[in-house]
Order: structure tokens, then sequence, then C-alpha cells
């Protein structure tokens, strides 16, 4: 070869692909223990939003000032569940992707947005029909869409390359569903 031309890298022989590790139990059991966690968090706000919504949709608790309305027992739960919400959402998601779990960002997105929107349109229509609890519900359910639509593409495609991974869908479902009840035992000893 030319001396201005570098040296080719000497190729190696290919090694032998390692089988992939299994997922690490303790991944497993933190995403099975956010999506629960999303389970009880999502009952909170979606109780305690409807409890203030119950009230006129605003109340106040404690401080200096003679208070109209006060807050309903129980609706302190909603200080507590977003920020839960998002921190299970995100750390959640990242342990999913670790064990080839679904994403639960989405999941809660999706449901979240959704569980309020119903709130809003239940209300928009309990004394006549109130327009500012209807926008908000046509708002809430076009930011619940995406998140739905996404989670039926990834459906989808589960569907059609890896069937066995329904059973993160259908674990998230029933974790969900106890994290739910759970949740709302929680909501009625609080109020």
């Amino acid at each position: 070869m030319s001396d201005w031309l570098p040296e080719p890298p000497e190729v190696e022989p290919r090694a032998e692909r390692a089988a992939p590790k299994p997922p690490s139990v303790r991944n497993i059991v933190i995403t099975l223990v956010c999506i629960t966690l999303l389970g009880v968090c999502l009952a909170w706000a979606f109780l305690s939003m409807r409890a203030v919504m119950g009230v006129g949709g605003s109340c106040a608790s404690g401080g200096p000032y003679e208070i109209a309305t006060p807050c309903p027992d129980g609706s302190w739960l909603i200080a507590i569940a977003i920020p839960v919400l998002i921190i299970a959402a995100m750390s959640g998601s990242g342990f999913a992707s670790t064990i080839g779990a679904p994403n639960q960002l989405f999941v809660m997105w999706a449901v979240l947005f959704g569980a309020l929107g119903w709130n809003f349109f239940e209300f928009a229509f309990e004394d006549g029909v109130s327009i500012s609890f209807l926008v908000c519900g046509v708002l809430f359910w076009g930011m619940a869409l995406p998140a739905w639509w996404g989670i039926g593409v990834a459906f989808v495609k589960l569907l059609r390359n890896e069937p066995r991974q329904l059973g993160w869908w259908a674990a998230y479902a029933v974790l969900l569903a106890c994290g739910a009840f759970l949740g709302l035992a929680v909501y009625v000893l609080a109020s």
C-alpha cells in the first residue's frame, strides 16, 4: 500500500452472539409496582376532581380568610396523585423499556385525560348545559386522543410482530384495575 493511506484494520473473526440476558426481576417488580401506582393515583385524581366539581368547581381550605365553599373531604388527595402519577409513569416507562414492556406514559396520558374529560362532560349536563365544562371536556378528550391512537398503533404492531407480548397488556390492565380499587378504598377512608 501507499505510504499516505492508512492500513486497513485487521478483521477479527465474528464472535458468537451471546444469548440475550433475561430481564431483571427487580426491573419487572418496579414496572409492575409503577403501573399499580398509576391505578391508585388515577382513581384519586378522578374522584377528587368529581368531589370539587360537585361543589361548583372551586373550593378552598384553611387560611385567614372566610371560605365560601370548603373543599370536600378527600379532595386533598389530588395534590398527591398528580406528582406521584407523573413520577410513576416516567420511572415505570424507563424500567419497562429495559424488559420489553409497553410504555406507561401513554397509558397514564390516555386514561388521565379520558377520565377527567368524562368528569367535565358529566358535570356539563348536570343542571342545564355548562358551556365551560363542555369545552373543557372536549379539550381533555382531544388531549387523550393522541395517546389512545399511540396505544392502538402499538397494540396492532404487537399483534402482528410479537403476540406473546400480550401478557404485558393483560398484566397492565389487571394491575391498573387493582390499583384503582385500592385508590378508591383509600379515597373512601380519607373522605
